[in-house]
């Protein structure tokens, strides 16, 4: 389906078109109090408009201010003209600017003396009323209003807060609109004959270049918040630092924009009220490059079948989201359509935003027929059990997740079905992810190119919504240093720690280190197997396996690492890795990891019957499948530091019963990649 509106007879627009659907930050308001200026017309004229004033005066100073709205709606401004509105002063109407200012001498509407912002009340008299209206024109900058468009309960009519409209091929230019407070706009809602989803709070349409909304309030708004729609690309088109609350549809919407296009810096929350219609909280459409970032999205509860809190929707190519936090939302993270590409999705943070038990609940709605989104170090946390991580609902394709997946942690609850649809695409990539518990991708899981993801609990700092920084990571967590490196990557973490040039943590958060870190290759390994086995040696193999099974059939492995060259009397994470290629059917498979008081053994030499057996328990590592598997080692690493042997030595065993179907499967250090590492801080 396509979401679209209808247009409003006084403006005779293009259609708003669009698809399938829809850090607190709070823009300052410190009262105000402006000093007011006053010219010529060859430097522009300050007109003052007081409801105490009078409409015979001339309007130019304080004393001879006008009064109301249709003496400012007779007066046709021109190029540096300011247009100023008493501080605590209240107005009943709407009002259509007339004139356009220049690059150099742009309109100015702001408030004057001290107080609360000047209160515009549209009333939603008419069908298609639009509180403040720029029609056609260029150069305008609307600071500092409070605007209202409220419909008398019972009637049923399309209205909006503040508009501005180009209707020509030739592009208008610079409308800016800052600092003001839009509410209580109360359009029509789905099913109503006067519905229209291009109205609501602030709405641009046709091609308009250089727009800012910023810093402004838009709370109690029906349909939509803030939003463009253009089908001619528009260029620095942004909308930064708002707070957008209560809103019937969509929160953000940039519809036909290129060319440093951004939605930045807001504060989007409980917006998607209706489940009528297919809203989402902050949106791209028709968009080239649009930079999404720095803003936090909670409480979406609608949005018929969408409703995520981002969306790259139809033919957007190059939007990046990043350094975004999601969070309480019910339907999901993130919307791709199928024409969505080279969509770069990174550092965000999403906690709790999939209702279990609603009637959407995926973490992805991915139906891009591309395989080159790209959706790398971002956290992804939430309670409970899920149905599905990707939806997939593109029934066009015989593909499901077709693009990359690196170095995000999957982490919190369980999940029925990683993917709606088996994966099969060769281009899908799925490498240096943290899956915890890993039973997130026993139906459906990740296939493709899969490499080095590690199925391990990511130890955040405090895994409860709330803050972000909650979901740092500890010192001791498997995901420091274990990510690939991305090539672009943006250069910074979500709080702006810069990335190193080596291998990043996994997830959107990235340790600033206070030490130095070494990555060491095992210099020794091998399995040992009893029985009639128990004298066989199986050190030069490119394989180690573990298992408890009878006599005969049971193995143990061995991993040694000499780390006499790390200058430190103790370290600060140290983290063994391992890679399990392959594992039988049983449902239970553990790896008992010990040290070994003697490290004298050979490679090429250990079997059962000489292997060392005086060990010291380090901890165990559940196996569930194919991939990395990471242990917190540093009290076995600081243990033998302080000796003068700073060699290690590893023994592997599972001491579940006996079963002829537990066995695991690891690479060794002949493997060709992935093989056992020991990683440390000091």
């Amino acid at each position: 389906m396509r979401k679209a509106f209808i247009l409003l007879p006084i403006l005779a627009m293009a259609l708003f078109a669009s698809c399938n659907k829809s850090i607190n930050r709070v823009p300052t308001d410190t009262g105000a109090s402006k000093t007011p200026v006053k010219g010529t017309h060859s430097t522009g004229t300050t007109y003052y408009v007081d409801p105490a004033g009078n409409d015979s005066n001339d309007g130019q100073s304080t004393a001879t201010a006008w009064q109301s709205i249709s003496k400012v709606n007779a007066q046709t401004f021109l190029p540096g003209d300011q247009i100023l509105f008493k501080a605590g002063g209240s107005w009943s109407g709407n009002i259509v600017f007339l004139g356009s200012g220049t690059s150099d001498a742009p309109i100015v509407v702001d408030l004057y003396g001290t107080g609360n912002k000047p209160i515009i009340n549209g009333g939603g008299l008419v069908n298609g009323s639009i509180t403040l209206l720029l029609n056609n024109q260029s150069f305008w900058e609307i600071n500092n209003l409070e605007i209202t468009n409220t419909i008398t309960s019972g009637l049923h009519y399309a209205v909006t807060g503040i508009k501005a409209n180009n209707s020509g091929t030739a592009a208008a230019s610079h409308i800016y609109v800052k600092n003001c407070y839009v509410h209580d706009v109360n359009s029509t809602g789905v099913g109503n004959s006067n519905y229209n989803k291009g109205t609501g709070g602030i709405i641009f349409t046709g091609l308009i270049n250089d727009v800012l909304v910023q810093n402004c309030h838009v709370a109690n708004c029906q349909i939509e918040g803030i939003r463009t729609s253009s089908s001619t690309q528009a260029s620095n088109v942004v909308f930064d630092g708002n707070l957008i609350e209560n809103v019937y549809g969509d929160g953000i919407v940039l519809n036909g924009v290129t060319g440093n296009s951004k939605i930045i810096n807001n504060t989007i929350r409980n917006t998607c009220m209706s489940n009528l219609a297919n809203y989402a909280g902050a949106w791209t459409y028709n968009s080239y490059q649009t930079l999404i970032a720095h803003n936090e999205i909670s409480g979406i509860v609608g949005g018929n079948i969408d409703g995520q809190p981002f969306d790259a929707d139809i033919n957007t190519n190059g939007d990046i989201f990043e350094y975004n936090y999601s969070h309480d939302n019910k339907r999901g993270f993130m919307l791709f359509m199928p024409s969505a590409t080279n969509i770069i999705v990174r550092y965000n943070l999403s906690v709790n935003d999939v209702d279990p038990a609603g009637t959407s609940a995926k973490m992805i709605n991915y139906t891009s027929n591309n395989s080159t989104n790209k959706i790398y170090n971002n956290t992804f946390f939430f309670t409970g059990s899920i149905p599905l991580f990707f939806e997939y609902t593109n029934t066009s394709s015989p593909f499901a997740f077709n693009a990359t997946f690196n170095n995000n942690i999957v982490a919190g609850g369980t999940v029925t079905q990683f993917s709606a649809q088996p994966i099969t695409a060769s281009t899908a990539t799925f490498q240096n992810n943290c899956f915890y518990p890993s039973s997130i991708t026993s139906s459906n899981g990740p296939a493709g190119v899969v490499s080095n993801n590690i199925y391990a609990n990511p130890q955040f700092v405090n895994a409860t919504s709330g803050a972000s920084t909650n979901f740092n990571l500890l010192a001791t967590s498997p995901c420091l240093n274990t990510g690939l490196v991305m090539t672009g990557n943006g250069g910074i973490d979500f709080y702006g720690t810069a990335l190193p040039a080596g291998a990043p943590d996994i997830g959107f958060y990235q340790h600033i280190s206070t030490g130095t870190t070494s990555t060491l290759n095992a210099t020794a390994d091998s399995y040992i197997r009893d029985g009639s086995y128990a004298t066989t040696n199986y050190g030069t193999l490119a394989y180690t396996v573990v298992k408890s099974d009878a006599v005969g059939y049971a193995r143990k492995a061995y991993e040694k690492f000499d780390f006499s060259s790390v200058p430190a009397t103790s370290v600060q994470v140290a983290t063994l890795s391992l890679y399990v290629n392959g594992v039988n059917t049983a449902p239970t498979r553990t790896i008992s990891v010990y040290t070994t008081q003697t490290e004298n053994w050979g490679e090429t030499s250990i079997n059962w019957n000489n292997a060392p057996t005086d060990t010291t328990y380090v901890g165990q590592i559940v196996v569930t499948g194919v991939g990395t598997y990471a242990l917190d080692v540093k009290n076995a690493i600081n243990t033998q530091l302080a000796k003068s042997d700073h060699i290690v030595s590893f023994l592997l065993q599972n001491n579940g019963a006996n079963s002829s179907t537990n066995d695991i499967t690891l690479n060794s250090r002949e493997a060709t990649s992935n093989q056992p590492t020991l990683t440390v801080t000091y």
